[in-house]
């Protein structure tokens, strides 16, 4: 056997550690840390921007999410939407709806052209629902998000069991609307969740996810910049650099995988890959130590009549199609076996998004192209 093949079967072994240690953080919930119940719950006051939504498919699965964050408000908690007005006709009956199913929670809507003061839009948003939200807690959370039952009063309880500190949820994907989807299911359960998992067991971090984060109003206002964060691409990012400590919730949330059209699905999932190297260039530079399939390739490719390195190659392609499914399994995500083709496909598209994302090719969000992870593009308000 040559060295260059007793290379590939060590860095595949090493992999392969860090494969069962992420089974194990994805199947062994967090222990959770939480003030007493007895403990007075703080206002609260929740962020949830609305993107204009062409089909009723999308829209409802948003209108559910929505809801899912409403049963657990109290009198005192608000919700706080913002409607592009060009908008308004078809989210009117799910705010009617929302009224009349909680008419002790104050529900604000702001209707306006979207706002374009920051090249991120979610940012431009957010600072003109700023001035109307009065909780002392402020949970930003994006619109396609679920929340499970008692998720917020427990991430609530989990920010004063630190002393208000602020809290940031991991999340998972449990279903697809088709099968384009499947390769953000794939990223965010087999990929994101079990290296965010191991940074909550390591303690605080400076990052947040935009899934959920929860922080005091007054941190906020103290230690951000609207201008700066509104230039940043990875706004839930630079929001945990701003805060300085966030905790990541031993709770999780839903995301919703909307993709109909796998042109819309890989240029999501190379967004994903770059912001990610854009943040955290050196993390993302020692993600190589996962992927030895991309070693075996080249292997097979100077060397195109060597056995082992085909048999070297297959293997590790079947064990990280095994993983991938076995992780998606346990966060019980529906019907994987309907989805083999794409399951089966995953670790080339990975081992390729890795590598693409060292590009010097741009991303797109909201028209603007994005060259580096901030944008000083301003766009008229």
């Amino acid at each position: 056997m040559s060295a260059w093949i007793l290379a590939l079967v060590a860095w595949s072994g090493a992999a392969g550690i860090w494969w069962l240690l992420a089974y194990l953080l994805v199947r062994i919930r967090p222990t959770t840390r939480r003030a007493p119940d007895s403990e007075p719950l703080p206002s609260l006051t929740i962020f949830k921007p609305l993107p204009p939504v062409k089909d009723h498919a999308t829209r409802q699965a948003l209108i559910q999410a929505v809801e899912s964050f409403l049963t657990e408000l109290r009198p005192d908690d608000e919700l706080l939407v913002g409607i592009p007005e060009e908008s308004l006709e078809q989210w009117q009956p799910a705010l009617s709806r929302w009224r009349g199913g909680n008419p002790s929670t104050r529900i604000q809507e702001l209707v306006r052209a979207t706002p374009r003061q920051h090249a991120n839009p979610k940012v431009a948003w957010l600072e003109h629902l700023a001035p109307l939200a009065r909780g002392r807690f402020w949970l930003w959370s994006d619109a396609d998000i679920t929340a499970p039952p008692g998720f917020l009063s427990g991430l609530r309880r989990e920010s004063l069991a630190r002393s208000g500190e602020p809290m940031t949820s991991v999340y998972v994907i449990r279903s697809v609307a088709a099968a384009p989807g499947l390769l953000d299911a794939l990223f965010v359960n087999t990929d994101f969740l079990p290296g965010a998992r191991l940074l909550g067991r390591l303690g605080p971090v400076r990052l947040a996810f935009g899934a959920a984060i929860l922080f005091r109003a007054d941190d906020f206002r103290r230690t951000v910049d609207w201008n700066r964060l509104g230039a940043c691409l990875a706004d839930d990012y630079a929001v945990g650099q701003f805060l300085g400590r966030v905790h990541i919730s031993s709770q999780h949330v839903e995301t919703l995988a909307l993709q109909t059209r796998w042109s819309d699905a890989l240029r999501h999932l190379y967004r994903w890959q770059k912001t990610i190297r854009w943040c955290r260039p050196g993390s993302f530079a020692a993600l190589l130590f996962i992927h030895p399939l991309i070693g075996w390739i080249l292997f097979v490719l100077l060397h195109p009549t060597h056995l082992s390195g085909w048999i070297g190659l297959v293997s590790q392609w079947l064990f990280e199609v095994v993983v991938a499914g076995t992780i998606l399994t346990e966060v019980g995500f529906q019907n994987p076996g309907r989805y083999a083709r794409g399951i089966a496909l995953w670790p080339l598209i990975r081992a390729l998004g890795w590598l693409t994302a060292w590009l010097p090719v741009p991303v797109w969000w909201d028209r603007n192209p994005w060259k580096k992870p901030t944008n000083q593009l301003r766009a008229e308000s």
